[in-house]
């Protein structure tokens, strides 16, 4: 009678998961260029030839991992741009957006964005089309509906979404590094968000929901 296999044997359809995590890791800290798939490896728990099973290289490794990665963000921001009031509906997205982009990996990945992508253009395409091309996607109906029912102006939504995005974009690379930039030191990110939230309503002509509407 065969011996049980042992408990803490991975399912092997748990291994990319894990593979793609230990990737986002590595590309996180040793950047693009520097990464070395038997580091991924490593850290993922498998050998080399395992890993080569389910990714072909390096840049499908990278690919892979920052898709699975967005997948999640683009999941929590398509939950906040629910159908409902447009006001609410821009509210909870820019709530959603700044978190993702405070969370523990953002300052990582945009440096490694912007001091390594250059090189590979390919990738440089893969990630203005799937990861900010596809958030402004997901706040340009938001827009558009806002605008028809008149509680924003009028406007072009993509413009817009694109303004909002690098609005957030830019204050989260900013309270990344709070050290270098003395006019966030004294401001949490609770009152970063609400300075571009109220920002963000002046500029589309409304005045943010009331946190009733929001609860």
């Amino acid at each position: 009678m065969s011996e049980p296999a042992p408990r803490w044997r991975r399912r092997p359809t748990e291994r990319p998961e894990e593979i793609l995590r230990a990737a986002l890791d590595v590309f996180v800290e040793e950047g693009l260029a520097g990464a070395r798939v038997e580091d991924i490896a490593q850290r993922a728990g498998v050998s080399k030839g395992t890993l080569y099973l389910y990714f072909q290289g390096k840049e499908e490794l990278f690919r892979e991992a920052i898709l699975a990665h967005v997948g999640r963000t683009l999941e929590t921001l398509s939950t906040a741009s629910a159908p409902g009031d447009a006001r609410e509906r821009l509210a909870r997205f820019l709530a959603a957006y700044w978190a993702v982009m405070r969370g523990p990996r953002f300052a990582g990945l945009y440096r490694l964005v912007l001091a390594e992508l250059h090189q590979f253009p390919d990738l440089t395409r893969f990630w203005a089309d799937e990861i900010s091309g596809r958030a402004i996607a997901l706040l340009m109906p938001v827009l558009e509906e806002g605008a028809r029912e008149g509680v924003f102006r009028p406007l072009d939504a993509r413009v817009a979404g694109r303004m909002i995005a690098a609005l957030l974009g830019q204050h989260a690379v900013w309270a990344s590094r709070r050290d270098l930039f003395p006019h966030l030191r004294q401001k949490d990110d609770e009152e970063l968000l609400s300075e571009i939230s109220e920002f963000a309503f002046a500029a589309l002509g409304a005045a943010p929901p009331s946190q009733d509407l929001l609860r």
